[in-house]
């Protein structure tokens, strides 16, 4: 039986694709995506793209495709991935799959990792897991009034502009990772986090060239363990 997260060989339909990528994302971001066997490439690249910030419409333009058939690769890559909910949660949900490449912050992005409040925790948690602002509020008797407040605050701080992205650049920043277990658990709307800091607080390194671990442009293997 055919595994739905392993992408067929590579063909020529997939360079326009891959073209859109470039000058959006770091090289090597690029070409670990184009290595990547994880999902179809078009799912690769549009999951990027959309992580980006950009809306639908922008994306599509991108690709040269219309609106629904980008929401329909979108729809395909969460289906493969076992996690047919929002994007925001089918992205943060292929970072955490070791075959698919972790993003690298572009030239010029912030790359100091902010100090998030319990409020805008749980928002990211929420956004990573595809839990929708409406739901925390009637689970967790918060007002929207006050959960929109937190999502402002985190938008600002991880300067995101809608939640895919914002899940973007908590990986970006070192505040996801796989190697400190889940980044979402299952009482994630709680409120509680395990957020995967590293410890000694170091700006993380670009982990995209090399899905299994080692920083961009490194070409030792990595470690045993």
């Amino acid at each position: 039986m055919t595994d739905l997260l392993m992408a067929p060989l590579a063909c020529p339909e997939t360079d326009r694709f891959h073209t859109a990528l470039h000058g959006k994302v770091p090289d090597a971001e690029v070409e670990a995506l184009r290595a990547a066997t994880i999902l179809d490439p078009e799912l690769r690249i549009a999951l990027t793209l959309v992580s980006l910030g950009p809306s639908y419409t922008q994306v599509a333009a991108m690709l040269g495709i219309q609106k629904h058939t980008l929401q329909y690769l979108l729809i395909r890559a969460g289906k493969a991935l076992r996690e047919p909910g929002r994007t925001s949660a089918v992205l943060h949900t292929a970072y955490l799959h070791p075959g698919f490449p972790l993003p690298c912050p572009r030239e010029g992005d912030r790359t100091e990792r902010p100090e998030l409040t319990d409020g805008e925790r749980l928002l990211l948690e929420a956004h990573a897991s595809g839990v929708t602002q409406t739901t925390l509020r009637d689970t967790l008797n918060r007002g929207l009034k006050e959960l929109r407040a937190f999502n402002r605050g985190l938008f600002d701080k991880l300067d995101a502009d809608n939640p895919s992205h914002c899940v973007r650049r908590a990986w970006e920043l070192g505040i996801y990772t796989r190697e400190n277990g889940p980044a979402v658990p299952t009482g994630a709307t709680s409120g509680t986090s395990r957020l995967g800091l590293d410890s000694d607080g170091a700006k993380p390194s670009c982990l995209s060239a090399n899905p299994n671990g080692t920083p961009a442009g490194n070409t030792a293997a990595p470690s045993a363990g």
